[in-house]
């Protein structure tokens, strides 16, 4: 499998954290700043969905790169939050693109995790000859659904994730020409922490009603409504620590590296207290380390991807040792050391 090229796709709308000042104290607001890191972010407009980001980044990808659009086998979108129930969001963007109908086309409901875990999927399908050519979509949306708009948070509780999550959608373009590029691949899942990212209402476990808008007191003694994302960051952070180190040890066992060999470390932008401490436990320099959380926010499925059009800079034009490393919701988690030439990233858009 090789990466041909990247492009990205964000909301016009730029948000700045301090926006937050408005109805929240300062040192709360600022605590929030100083351990996210996020000082601005990009939410949607209430017309946009997570396919249009995927189809802004699809059309400039496809023209950058030269690849006719009957050229393209398969398309995969990884999201966390999709455009309807049912259909496959996955379906809406392949006929926006005008791929032609014989394209393998379907959606990865993921998160933190979703960009390494397509990466995974896709390279399975190329490698079996199944397919040439694949797009994987990732695209995140979930301003004014399950967190609040910053300048529309009231609730204490929602403050948090109201500053931390952003919106924005990638498209990733892989093919089975030339010489592979993965040099180690690695995944696991722990559903013993489906509990600790999750959003309860919606689903078929609480279907939709009035209720899913109430809040509630919940366990935690918190009050949410059953569709505001919960994240129990102690525990994620736990998991984080005993997993990922461990991770990127079997990945560099795997490939035979060093860990002086990795030019770009790209993880999945979770905060960026999380990653500082995850960088010193995996003994890698800070200065390796790419980020986009300061200006995107955690885009989720969209991070990984994201930071490297934005922050790849010199790697994306000459030959690099990449780590990529996905982790979070699920539990789940997922890497993949790869060595790139050149990766052709358009201008990022804006919608």
């Amino acid at each position: 499998m090789k990466i041909v090229g990247i492009a990205g796709c964000v909301p016009k709308n730029v948000v700045e954290s301090t926006v937050a000042y408005e109805h929240f104290p300062k040192h709360d607001v600022d605590r929030i700043i100083g351990n996210t890191a996020v000082e601005r972010k990009r939410e949607a407009l209430p017309n946009h969905k997570v396919s249009d980001f995927a189809v802004g980044a699809g059309e400039d990808l496809l023209e950058a790169i030269g690849w006719e659009k009957d050229s393209v086998d398969a398309l995969i979108l990884v999201t966390s939050f999709a455009d309807v129930i049912m259909p496959a969001t996955s379906h809406r963007i392949q006929h926006r693109l005008g791929l032609r109908d014989n394209c393998l086309v379907f959606d990865m409901r993921l998160g933190c995790s979703g960009y390494t875990h397509g990466l995974l999927v896709a390279e399975s399908l190329l490698k079996m000859g199944l397919v040439k050519r694949v797009l994987l979509c990732a695209s995140e949306l979930s301003a004014g659904l399950y967190r609040p708009r910053i300048g529309e948070c009231r609730h204490r509780s929602d403050l948090a994730n109201s500053i931390l999550f952003g919106d924005a959608g990638t498209v990733t373009a892989l093919t089975s020409e030339g010489e592979g590029q993965v040099v180690a691949r690695q995944f696991g899942a722990d559903g013993g922490g489906f509990d600790k990212i999750i959003v309860p209402g919606g689903g078929g476990e609480m279907w939709w009603s009035p209720e899913l808008f109430e809040r509630k007191m919940c366990d935690d003694e918190v009050e949410r409504r059953p569709l505001d994302l919960i994240l129990k960051g102690p525990d994620v952070l736990t998991f984080t620590m005993k997993r990922i180190p461990r991770l990127m040890k079997d990945l560099i066992e795997q490939s035979g590296w060093s860990r002086d060999d990795i030019d770009a470390l790209v993880p999945h932008q979770a905060n960026k207290f999380m990653l500082d401490f995850l960088a010193r436990r995996m003994k890698l320099p800070n200065e390796k380390m790419l980020l986009s959380i300061q200006d995107f926010g955690n885009t989720s499925a969209t991070s990984i991807p994201l930071t490297m059009v934005v922050s790849g800079g010199e790697h994306l034009e000459k030959p690099t040792k990449w780590a990529l490393l996905g982790f979070g919701v699920g539990l789940s988690w997922s890497g993949l050391l790869l060595e790139t030439d050149k990766i052709i990233v358009p201008p990022l858009r804006e919608i």
